[in-house]
Parts: structure tokens; C-alpha cells; sequence
């Protein structure tokens, strides 16, 4: 049964569609969000050659001062900051931007066995890798010029006096350019009582070129490469891989 349209039925039908139409000074503006597109992508650019700049002379006054020895330590440490800050800049000199903060986990099928090395300690000793067999081994390359290597640092002597008894080993083998020059007093100031060596140019060929600092591995206790941190990863990551490995 179909029932006739009243006047007043017609009206409050019309009243209600009226009120779902939109109003048209709220429609969206394809021009007005075009503009605001380009606005915001001219600002973006203007940052970006702004970083560009600052990194570029940075390197311009940096490579002079790394030829004297006296301020090469200087000069890394600022090529370290902005190479860090710049993604742009690293995409351009390098070619590719690496990774900061990456962590690539083997599994046990996969892990290859962690080349191995004898070196000398700051006290003089002889360390070898292959010595710690049965262990967990955390091995961390670093720099005293490279700022990620400061903060991980005091997280890695934490780790030595925690899990040492539960089988861990911490070892450092420092990249300086200097020598123990630098790397003796950076242990003092850090207050770091793990062996910690420096690398030769074969140890650091064999470990892939380590083209950036911080390079932390977790090898587990066949002596095989479990986790490997490129950058500065976060504390929970190294603790959890740890107790998993010394659960193995």
C-alpha cells in the first residue's frame, strides 16, 4: 500500500536531505592543496641545500686540518657529527645511504664463522678470538671520534660486569687512526675494563671494510656470527640477543 505525499511529509524530506548536502565552502580545493603542496616542498628544499651546504664545508675545512696530526682527531669527529646528521649528504658522496641503527639477525643454519685474529691489548697481552670458544663474544669496533661509540660504551662495560659470569665476553677493538695515543685515555675516561685491542688494516679487510662506526657482532659459542648492529642500537636489543644466545 502506497500512501499518498503530504505537503508536510514532502517538506521534512526535503528538509533532511538539504542538511546532508555539504556545504561548497568546505569542498576540497585541489588548487588551494596544489599550492600548499608546492610551498611545502620549496621549504623542504630550502633545508635541504641549506644541510647540504653546511656538510660540503664542513668537509672543505675538515680534510686540511685530518693531513695534520695534531687535529685530525678534531676534523674526524666533525666529519663523524655531520655525515651522521646528513642523510642527503651521505647519499650523495657515497652513493647510498647507510644504515643507521640496523640489526640483521643469522639463523643458526646461516651464521658464518667469525674470522679470526690475535691482537695485543692495551696492557700488551695477546687476545685471540678463537680462544673464547664456548663463550658468548660480543665484538664492538669503534672510534673514540665516533659519537655512537661513546653512548654504546658504558652499555658494554654494564654487559662485561652483568653476564660475565653467565659466559659473556667483551671485546673492543678500536679503529683509530692514532694509535693507543688516543684510545689509552679514552679508556680511562670511559673507565673500561674489557680487553680492548686496535685493528690492523687485514682484520679490518676480513671484516667486511667496516665503512661505518659503531659495528657491534654478537658471536655465539661455535664461534659463529649470530647478530650483527650497524649504528646505534637500542640497549634492549643487545640484551635480549644476548640472554638468547648464552640460552643456546
Amino acid at each position: 500500500m502506497i500512501m499518498d505525499e503530504t505537503p508536510e511529509l514532502s517538506n521534512w524530506v526535503e528538509s533532511r536531505l538539504a542538511a546532508r548536502v555539504p556545504d561548497p565552502a568546505w569542498e576540497p580545493s585541489a588548487v588551494r592543496r596544489l599550492e600548499q603542496f608546492h610551498v611545502r616542498r620549496a621549504a623542504r628544499g630550502s633545508r635541504n641545500r641549506s644541510a647540504l651546504r653546511i656538510a660540503f664545508a664542513t668537509v672543505a675545512v675538515c680534510l686540511p686540518l685530518m693531513a695534520i696530526p695534531a687535529t685530525r682527531a678534531f676534523a674526524q669527529h666533525c666529519m663523524s657529527a655531520c655525515v651522521t646528521q646528513s642523510g642527503r649528504f651521505r647519499e650523495l658522496v657515497f652513493g647510498t645511504q647507510p644504515a643507521l641503527g640496523r640489526i640483521v639477525f643469522a639463523t643458526p643454519e646461516t651464521r658464518t664463522v667469525a674470522p679470526d685474529f690475535t691482537l695485543n691489548d692495551a696492557s700488551g697481552a695477546p687476545v685471540t678470538l678463537s680462544d673464547f670458544r664456548g663463550h658468548v663474544v660480543l665484538l664492538n669496533f669503534w672510534a673514540t671520534w665516533c659519537v655512537p661509540c661513546k653512548t654504546e660504551t658504558p652499555w658494554f662495560t654494564d654487559f662485561h660486569h652483568i653476564y660475565q659470569g653467565r659466559g659473556l665476553v667483551v671485546l673492543g677493538v678500536s679503529l683509530d687512526d692514532g694509535g693507543w695515543s688516543p684510545v689509552r685515555p679514552f679508556i680511562d675516561e670511559m673507565k673500561i675494563d674489557y680487553p680492548v685491542m686496535l685493528a690492523s688494516k687485514d682484520l679490518t679487510y676480513r671484516y667486511g671494510g667496516l665503512a661505518s662506526l659503531p659495528v657491534t657482532l654478537l658471536i655465539d659459542k661455535s664461534g659463529r656470527i649470530a647478530v650483527t648492529h650497524v649504528g646505534l642500537c637500542p640497549r634492549s636489543e643487545y640484551e635480549s640477543a644476548i640472554a638468547s644466545l648464552l640460552a643456546e
